[in-house]
């Protein structure tokens, strides 16, 4: 494969190198009847992947770049957006702020504080550790930049899938500000504002906010939108060659939060609904059909809130009798995010060093229902990092990047989990401590032909303290087999709580990790670039609160990429394309099993091993002066090689999709062969395409643009049951935009989700009864706006 791959990306370089020649003579010429004149061409796009400035055409890596202009016409407020923007990302919700990442298919479940995310998100270059902490950023933004594949030596830690790096703006020295109204259905309202303040001729200042209220997609009420956020940055230009840039930011997120809609099967909702809340009546009906046969009772509908007094004893035993706080009274959500952070750069005859130290915190106070059961989490994260770096000048035939990273991260997590007949709550106390050195250097042999060698030494060190305690409600008539039984517990009569024995976490371990990066690039011609990289990656192993899996191992990856970025035909025609081969070992996987003792343990496990093979077309074409087109196609081969693990077996058939078979015991066990699946948010096919056309009428300018996205099927949930995917589907969008001659003001309307197409785009099992009644987030409804915009 891996030498196929080769033949194709060396074959394609030779292709685009032929083209670029023959192009050549034809953009000499006078520009065809409305087509693109010599001087209108496409967006140059700088970036910072590689922690300098250069041309995203030039960057030897495979990175997508979404400009903070495309953020706001596809209404991005939240970081789960991003998905129908990049085929290679699927960011998906889970329970209150926690959000998914999975970049071509490697991702974890990371739903709680005792696991982390395979990919590296990042804001103005500082790292956010944890996956539920990344909301509130996407306003004022320049652009954001997605990295796929491991970034093991420059990003380093939990980038084993990639980066998503969002770059918000920057004060300048040019008085300037502008905001935005937006009004829609569903209640719809965002307004956002941006200031930037030339104070002198050496400081700067740059404020910008943003405020968004929506009532929730699903009929529940859930699915909401109730955001403040803002951000202040001040920049300092002590000197030509010394820049300080200090920022702060505060987010507030209220409302109910993400919900779900029940399933009856395959892409089938209750009533035929796919935005019919869990909560709902027609849902609640359900819930209170279904038999729980070890408690000899039917669910509740939700959201239930046992507050029985043992379930009270359980959190009293964890918090020395404060009582029951985080049995509320309904959904909501209280999370406040904020930080701040430094960014020096001084310039030196030799180069430019850079330091950014910064200081995070979070506060998570949540109640939700989307995992089909109640969640109630107490959380505070703070997290302080220090990355400091030299970079040397690039006008040099040896040039060279070193530099050192330190992150120290405090979690304090208290989470409560319902499920009624089983209720569980949690304590947990975790630091983690990492420092990192690393360095690139790259050789120009010549002008065209450059290697690139580069090393990262990661070492980690994690501790945890806490308890996990967990009751069950049972009905001892529902175990006495015929004739005498089985007596069902109607009502609550001869229901018994019996605690399960605690599990403890008391852990202090260390892991390390040397890893590494070898490239080659080639300049075909001026406007052609071909490469080929390899790279590893790495990510710490960590704890779990379970006997049974209570120490999970570190994943690696080692990751093939060819490609080639080429500009035809006057810079009016871009077509790049990268294949790729990832081999990763012990993948993270975080999942729903039973621990030794009966109690129901969400762990973390490691897969042996699995293969992600594809290859990515990216395809713009500014056909004429007025009309711009292009297509991001994705193609993904993602399978599971190994992947074998066992869990308790109390006589109740596992909820998956694998094949099992029964070892007896004592204990006996299930062991599980899931080798040969997809892993979930693993599509074969993701395309987007879109189109922007722009009239004139008169001084006045009118812009069309339609996106479209489609994927193809697509497994959502971690259990591999066909009622955990979604089928194939089409979205589109659609905007027209009016803009004023002075470009003072625009008005823009939109449909969002033409077809008003159902997608699911996460699932969970009900753990009590297994595939009964499983839970789907879906995707936005079909939306239609209209945003007002100023500038001055």
């Amino acid at each position: 494969m891996r030498h196929a791959l080769l033949a194709f990306s060396a074959g394609f370089g030779l292709l685009a190198a032929s083209a670029t020649f023959a192009q050549t003579a034809v953009g000499s010429g006078a520009a065809p009847a409305g087509s693109a004149s010599s001087d209108v061409q496409l967006e140059e796009i700088i970036v910072t992947a590689q922690r300098r400035e250069e041309s995203a055409q030039r960057a030897a890596v495979p990175i997508s770049v979404v400009s903070g202009e495309q953020l706001a016409l596809a209404g991005v407020t939240q970081v789960e957006d991003l998905s129908k923007l990049v085929p290679a990302l699927q960011v998906v919700p889970a329970a209150g702020p926690y959000s998914l990442f999975y970049l071509r298919g490697v991702g974890n479940f990371n739903g709680n504080a005792l696991s982390d995310a395979a990919v590296a998100f990042n804001v103005d270059g500082v790292y956010v550790a944890r996956p539920s902490s990344t909301s509130g950023v996407f306003y004022d933004v320049d652009r954001v930049e997605v990295l796929n594949g491991p970034q093991g030596t420059l990003y380093g830690r939990n980038a084993t899938a990639g980066a998503i790096n969002v770059l918000t703006k920057n004060p300048d020295f040019v008085l300037s500000g502008g905001g935005e109204i937006e009004g829609g259905d569903y209640s719809n309202f965002r307004a956002a504002g941006d200031v930037n303040l030339p104070v002198n001729d050496w400081i700067a200042v740059r404020g910008a906010f943003q405020v968004a209220s929506r009532h929730g997609y699903l009929d529940d009420g859930t699915d909401d939108d109730h955001t403040q956020s803002g951000r202040l940055k001040v920049r300092f230009d002590f000197s030509q060659n010394l820049r300080l840039i200090v920022g702060g930011d505060y987010s507030h997120e209220g409302g109910t939060g993400v919900g779900a809609s029940v399933l009856t099967g395959p892409n089938q909702f209750v009533g035929g609904n796919a935005w019919l809340g869990n909560t709902s009546p027609a849902a609640g009906a359900l819930y209170a059909s279904t038999l729980v046969f070890s408690a000899g009772n039917t669910l509740s509908p939700l959201p239930v809130d046992s507050q029985a007094s043992a379930h009270c004893q359980l959190y009293e035993q964890n918090h020395a009798g404060t009582g029951c706080p985080l049995l509320s009274n309904g959904i909501f959500q209280d999370n406040k995010f904020s930080g701040v952070y430094g960014d020096l750069t001084w310039t030196v005859p030799a180069g430019t060093l850079t330091v950014i130290p910064a200081y995070r915190h979070s506060s998570i106070d949540y109640m939700s229902t989307e995992a089909s059961f109640r969640i109630d989490q107490k959380e505070t994260d703070n997290q302080t990092s220090l990355e400091a770096r030299f970079a040397s000048n690039t006008d040099q035939q040896l040039r060279y990047l070193v530099g050192v990273y330190y992150l120290h991260e405090g979690i304090d997590s208290d989470p409560g989990y319902d499920q009624e007949y089983n209720y569980s709550t949690e304590h947990a106390d975790l630091t983690t401590n990492t420092v990192a050195g690393f360095g690139r250097v790259t050789w120009a042999f010549t002008d065209a032909l450059r290697a690139t060698g580069g090393v990262r030494y990661t070492w980690e060190k994690k501790e945890g303290d806490g308890s996990y305690l967990t009751m069950n409600t049972i009905c001892p008539g529902s175990f006495i087999p015929p004739p005498a039984g089985p007596q069902f517990c109607f009502g609550g009569f001869g229901q018994v709580n019996i605690p399960a024995p605690p599990i403890t976490l008391n852990q202090s371990k260390t892991w390390d990790k040397t890893t590494w990066r070898g490239a080659l690039e080639y300049d075909v011609t001026a406007k052609s670039l071909l490469y080929a990289s390899v790279e590893t990656g790495f990510k710490s192993g960590g704890y779990s609160l379970s006997s049974t899996y209570p120490v999970y191992q570190p994943e690696t990856i080692t990751a093939y990429t060819l490609g080639s970025k080429n500009r035809f035909f006057d810079n009016r025609l871009q077509l790049n394309v990268e294949v790729f081969d990832w081999d990763y070992k012990d993948q993270q996987i975080s999942q729903l099993a039973y621990d030794s003792n009966g109690t129901l343990v969400f762990p973390t496990l490691n897969v042996g091993h699995s293969t992600i093979r594809g290859a990515e077309l990216n395809l713009q074409w500014l056909a004429t002066t007025d009309t711009l087109l292009g297509a991001d196609v994705q193609y993904l081969h993602s399978r599971y090689d190994d992947y074998h693990y066992t869990t308790p077996y109390f006589g109740v058939p596992p909820s998956s999709g694998c094949p099992y078979t029964i070892q007896p015991g004592p204990p006996a066990v299930a062991a599980l062969n899931c080798s040969g699946m997809t892993p979930p948010q693993s599509p074969e096919w993701t395309m987007i395409l879109n189109a922007r056309q722009t009239f004139h009428l008169g001084s006045y300018k009118l812009v069309g643009t339609v996106d479209a996205h489609y994927q193809s099927k697509t497994l959502t949930g971690l259990d591999f049951l066909p009622v955990e995917e979604q089928k194939s589907y089409w979205l589109a969008d659609a905007y027209l935009e009016l803009d004023s001659p002075n470009g003072h003001w625009s008005l823009t309307g939109y449909v969002r989700n033409l077809s008003n197409t159902e997608v699911i785009t996460a699932s969970f099992l009900q753990p009590l009864t297994g595939t009964a009644l499983p839970n789907a987030a879906v995707a936005p409804p079909r939306t239609y706006g209209a945003i007002l915009g100023v500038r001055f």
